[in-house]
């Protein structure tokens, strides 16, 4: 992979949504603003927006999103590249997601996946401590009831909004103007 060395782990993670591809991408968008997996969890208990927030898809290379990460690369409509914050590597390793939006073989919505490359040779600190073989164990099965509950809500959110028709950025009335 691009943003991460061998040896890696790699975990592939997927959802079908009955939304236009452009709906289900600007819910990506909204990463920057809350995770919407566990709020309790990783959001100090504050609900993700169940509206979009103006301005959350002006992304650019270096943003802060989902807390650990920055945006490393990105395409309207596409995929969103993340990857952990230099300065978090020692603990969460050279970690890079990809969330993609892609056409699906159903007549109407899109295929949202994610793969996620985690560099696999813990630093010196991580494997002095024994935190390295917390992350190792831990961390795929965190991480894939984290991503499960945050690709569930976007499909909800996705899909409600794409019920209530067609409209431009997915409808400015539904745009959450107060973040």
């Amino acid at each position: 992979m691009k943003y991460v060395p061998a040896p890696l782990d790699t975990y592939y993670r997927g959802i079908t949504v009955h939304a236009d591809r452009a709906i289900v991408w600007r819910w990506l968008c909204q990463m920057r603003v809350a995770p919407y997996s566990y709020d309790w969890v990783d959001n100090f208990g504050r609900t993700s927006p169940r509206k979009l927030t103006l301005g959350a898809d002006n992304l650019a290379i270096g943003q802060r999103i989902l807390v650990l990460f920055e945006v490393v690369g990105f395409e309207r409509d596409h995929h969103i590249t993340v990857q952990v914050r230099p300065g978090l590597r020692w603990f969460w390793g050279n970690t890079c997601c990809t969330f993609r939006v892609a056409d699906s073989d159903e007549a109407e919505g899109c295929r949202l996946r994610m793969i996620m490359t985690v560099h696999d040779r813990p630093s010196r600190f991580a494997k002095s401590t024994g935190l390295y073989q917390v992350r190792k164990y831990l961390f795929p099965w965190v991480e894939l009831v984290m991503v499960h509950k945050q690709f569930r809500t976007f499909k909800k959110l996705a899909e409600k909004m794409a019920s209530e028709g067609p409209s431009e950025e997915a409808g400015n009335a539904r745009i959450d103007r107060s973040r």
